[in-house]
């Protein structure tokens, strides 16, 4: 009788609604609800919201896209030269597409479980003006991340890791100490990973187990600030970082970044 559109999934979304917002679509994957919602003000679109499962997921506001594309351009700022790259976990793209907006990039890759979430991520209106998927340079891997980390292949000078929090079923594999051994193994002498550590719903002692899981993998971890609740961890595998800060600051002088 349409009660699960009309009623139950509006339901579910209306927790992070409000009443000018929208529900742009719905889509039932194999592994997950999706649910776009637009956030709107006077009938602007100000930001989108992706939902799974009735949790909600990632966005593309200012703080988000501030932290998300944090895991690029503090790599980007140390390393030399920044030319194959990983991304575990999608999202709406603000990572890929700092990544896509850097002309050394040579290869990257994006390993990810749903097909679902990389349509939706077309049709987010306030999203990247080129969709990163569309570039000749990006090859996805409809995949577990540890599937590709865990396979042979050249090292990576950076791998980026965004899964869903470790408090949806299954992710916790994804914020182990194995999995960041994997994350190790797979870099280039000199490359860097960078790790989504969202403490919004972590106890204390669950975020310092993961640091401490990280910090076993990398003996030069640190911890660094994104976003309100969302920090990111960083590690390289012995990166000898002489950049001037000259080379430091260019980021903060090209128009794109």
């Amino acid at each position: 009788w349409g009660e699960m559109g009309n009623k139950y999934v509006r339901g579910s979304a209306s927790r992070f609604m409000r009443p000018d917002d929208q529900i742009v679509s719905v889509r039932e994957g194999p592994s997950a609800t999706l649910v776009h919602v637009a956030h709107r003000l006077n009938g602007i679109t100000l930001f989108d919201h992706l939902a799974t499962n009735a949790y909600a997921m990632t966005a593309n506001d200012f703080a988000a896209r501030r932290y998300m594309k944090l895991f690029v351009y503090l790599p980007k700022a140390l390393h030399p030269k920044l030319e194959r790259a990983l991304i575990v976990g999608y999202g709406i793209g603000s990572t890929a597409a700092a990544l896509t907006d850097e002309p050394g990039l040579v290869h990257l890759d994006i390993a990810d479980i749903s097909r679902d979430i990389l349509d939706l991520s077309r049709e987010m209106r306030r999203g990247p003006a080129r969709n990163p998927l569309d570039d000749p340079r990006v090859t996805v891997h409809l995949e577990d991340g540890r599937q590709l980390l865990a396979a042979n292949g050249p090292g990576y000078d950076l791998i980026t890791g965004e899964p869903p929090p470790p408090v949806i079923a299954g992710v916790v594999n994804l914020y182990t100490r194995e999995y960041f051994e994997l994350v190790r193994r797979r870099l280039a002498e000199g490359g860097m990973a960078t790790h989504w550590l969202p403490l919004m719903n972590l106890s204390a002692p669950a975020a310092k187990s993961i640091i401490h899981a990280f910090c076993d993998a990398f003996s030069d971890c640190s911890l660094w600030h994104g976003s309100a609740r969302n920090f990111m961890l960083f590690g390289t595998r012995e990166a000898n970082v002489a950049n001037s800060s000259d080379q430091f600051a260019q980021l903060w002088s090209r128009p794109g970044t």
